[in-house]
């Protein structure tokens, strides 16, 4: 018969789409797929959280579909080679680009974050693996959002409330004495503007409370004192505090297995909490339970800065490669 004819390919590639588009109706999910000029994503999945309410954190989506994308059995999954055109793409795409192999004969398809797995320190030249825990059917938003920063803990909507949640928010450990309060006030820079988040920032504020504590004890820092820590860049971003990279953090969080370090931008949220701490400190005063310091503020910027002990010995070095490269250049 002369009529056109569908290939199986076809009909593969919308049962990938159509699993995306089940798994997003179930989980209460906005699903938008590429209608045009799709050239390495197929849609958009946006976090609908538990109200119903859109929240505008996306994540990408590029769903692969047939059997021959599970023919490369890696130790914990499957090897997907993507063409290096969509190596450089997902990479730098400005959102976390989940890729999804769906099996038709199984009816179960599998995830990763591509992205992720492209810029983690140890990323494989040719393949990114697909884990076979990761069914989609199985994973909660939480996981496939985690990159976009999207946590699960109740937002905060009174920024009042926001300030008693970072003062109530304490270790637990003796030798840790040390708030969420403590990271904020500790780390606001750049005229209040941004925040700086490190280990040397909780490090100085553990020590100084067990200074002003009287404590004959060190610090004390293990597993759950790095979580609490960690705990506070996620209250940042749960909050909607702060402009964090959170992708980036945990590169640093769960690849290098070390505290992220970065400054980021407050958003107006961020700086109304700087402005209620300033209300709040004015009010102390007024009322005598607090002394009145002049122009010295709990919430007032703190400077930050390369250590010159950490590379003023290479000055020399950088200097001396550039004279022999410029020369090497001619």
């Amino acid at each position: 018969m002369n009529l056109p004819k569908t290939g199986a390919t076809y009909a593969q590639e919308r049962l990938g789409i159509a699993a995306m588009q089940v798994y997003a109706a179930r989980h209460k999910q906005i699903w938008r797929e590429t209608g045009t000029a799709d050239v390495g994503i197929d849609g958009n999945l946006e976090f609908v959280n538990a109200d119903g309410f859109a929240t505008g954190r996306l994540v990408a989506v590029q769903v692969k579909s047939g059997p021959s994308y599970f023919s490369h059995p890696s130790a914990r999954g499957w090897k997907f080679y993507p063409e290096e055109k969509h190596r450089r793409y997902w990479e730098s795409f400005p959102l976390p680009v989940l890729l999804v192999l769906h099996n038709p004969d199984s009816e179960q398809s599998y995830w990763t974050d591509a992205r992720q797995a492209l810029r983690a320190p140890r990323a494989e030249p040719s393949f990114i693996e697909i884990p076979e825990e990761n069914v989609l059917e199985q994973t909660d938003v939480f996981g496939l959002f985690e990159s976009a920063g999207v946590h699960d803990q109740a937002f905060i909507p009174d920024v009042a409330d926001v300030m008693r949640e970072l003062l109530l928010r304490q270790s637990q450990n003796g030798s840790f004495p040390v708030s969420y309060f403590d990271l904020f006030a500790h780390g606001l820079t750049n005229i209040c503007r941004s925040i700086y988040y490190g280990m040397d920032v909780v490090s100085t504020a553990v020590e100084y409370n067990l200074h002003a504590a009287g404590s004959e004890f060190g610090m004390g820092i293990g597993e759950p004192e790095h979580a609490f820590a960690f705990g506070f860049v996620k209250f940042l971003q749960a909050q909607g505090l702060a402009e964090i990279n959170y992708s980036d953090c945990l590169i640093d969080w769960v690849d290098r297995e070390m505290q992220p370090h970065f400054v980021a931008p407050l958003t107006s949220r961020g700086r109304a909490v700087v402005a209620a701490i300033h209300a709040e400190e004015a009010k102390l005063v007024a009322a005598s339970e607090l002394q009145d310091a002049g122009l010295l503020h709990v919430a007032q910027e703190g400077f930050f800065g390369m250590v010159p002990e950490s590379y003023f010995r290479r000055l020399p070095r950088i200097r001396e490669f550039q004279q022999a490269a410029r020369r090497n250049q001619v």
